[in-house]
């Protein structure tokens, strides 16, 4: 007997991992629930978690909320039916598992054999965090097994968003259909889910939470001061011979520490205040790109963004950047002189986790001139549009 029962179990679980398995419901002794993730919307860069290598080895965290016969906005319960459970992948995310297995409800009166509807909803977030502590890492806090309502994650910015100990990270939320822009999708939650007839899989689109800034930086001359420098064979008019730049310095000041993403959102992360301790901090990027320059530009970029909260603390300074350039000039007669120049700008609050480059160009009087551009290629793609009036 205890044999027989193992092979039922065995049986139930390839049947919740199969790709080609379609058996009705009826016909199993229980249907475990089964999730996949949508490939085509992880999209960032490779050195992020988003990719589907990097997210099938991370896993994500899945929340699950049982009402029985209730729908979930008009009861209050808490996630204790799945809570932070890991969904893997093994094979780069062609199939993603998690154990134990959970079962849908069977909706059926034990007794009188009445059929009637129950309710899962579920909540997802990534990359998966076991024990979120207090000590340092981003993903430092969530809501308990036992707490009613929405679940949430606590998330802060690393101390060092660029270095190897506590590097920054992707924070991305679950949704059921992948967003468009402009294009109302309905109910994008995974909110009152029932049995299927089938094993269907939840398939989950991720989306991130945090904007990021800074993950492709240009710098180049203007036209203008590109022909000032150059001239032309013929009139000879050029006064220098080349400009260096040797460094460049972001500080990004003003950036939200921390805050609270409520996994409730299917039109972009709700992120919540988290009033204590630090409000708000300053991180700094410095690169020395020792480029020579041109019209044409050059990415000086290390290819990392600085990833922040989309959020405005009340009562604080808008978040901005700083950028300084540093630079060396030769003229043509071969004396060289160095010099400074600066520029800053307010950060977008955006809040679809866009991704903003950086574009910088010296004008005719070694003045620092930026133009922010998005290059997210899920969004709205474009290079730096040079010819557009920079401000």
């Amino acid at each position: 007997m205890k044999k027989y029962l193992t092979l039922i179990a065995a049986a139930t679980l390839m049947a919740a991992c199969s790709n080609e398995t379609e058996v009705p419901a009826d016909n199993q002794p229980g249907q475990a629930i089964a999730v996949t993730v949508d490939q085509e919307c992880l999209t960032r860069a490779t050195g992020e978690i988003s990719t589907p290598s990097k997210l099938a080895q991370t896993g994500f965290g899945l929340f699950g909320c049982y009402t029985g016969r209730q729908t979930y906005e008009n009861t209050s319960v808490s996630a204790d039916f799945m809570y932070n459970q890991k969904v893997t992948s093994d094979d780069e995310g062609v199939n993603w598992v998690y154990n134990p297995l959970k079962y849908w409800p069977n909706s059926t009166d034990v007794q009188t054999g009445e059929k009637y509807t129950e309710y899962v909803s579920f909540f997802a977030y990534a990359p998966y965090e076991a024990t979120p502590k207090d000590d340092g890492r981003c993903i430092f806090g969530m809501s308990d097994k036992y707490e009613m309502g929405d679940p949430w994650v606590n998330y802060r910015l690393s101390e060092d968003p660029w270095g190897e100990t506590n590097p920054q990270v992707d924070l991305m939320y679950g949704i059921k259909y992948k967003r468009v822009r402009g294009h109302e999708l309905g109910d994008d939650l995974f909110y009152d889910q029932t049995k299927p007839d089938i094993n269907d899989k939840m398939k989950f689109y991720f989306e991130h939470a945090l904007s990021c800034i800074g993950d492709k930086i240009t710098i180049q001359l203007s036209k203008e001061l590109d022909e000032y420098i150059h001239g032309d064979e013929t009139s000879a008019t050029g006064k220098y011979a080349d400009i260096i730049v040797s460094d460049i310095n972001i500080e990004y000041e003003n950036l939200t520490t921390k805050a609270r993403l409520v996994l409730n959102s299917p039109s972009g992360p709700n992120w919540k205040e988290i009033i204590s301790g630090e409000l708000t901090t300053t991180r700094t990027l410095k690169l020395s790109p020792m480029a020579e320059l041109t019209a044409e530009p050059k990415e000086v970029s290390t290819g990392q963004g600085l990833f922040y909260i989309p959020l405005l603390v009340k009562g604080c300074e808008p978040a901005k950047a700083v950028i300084t350039v540093s630079y060396t000039v030769r003229n043509n007669n071969g004396t060289m002189y160095s010099g400074k120049t600066s520029t800053s700008f307010f950060l977008s609050m955006l809040t679809d986790g866009e991704k903003e480059g950086i574009a910088l160009i010296l004008g005719k009087d070694l003045d620092l001139l930026h133009l922010t551009y998005p290059i997210d290629g899920t969004k709205r793609a474009t290079e730096p549009s040079y010819s557009r009036e920079l401000k």
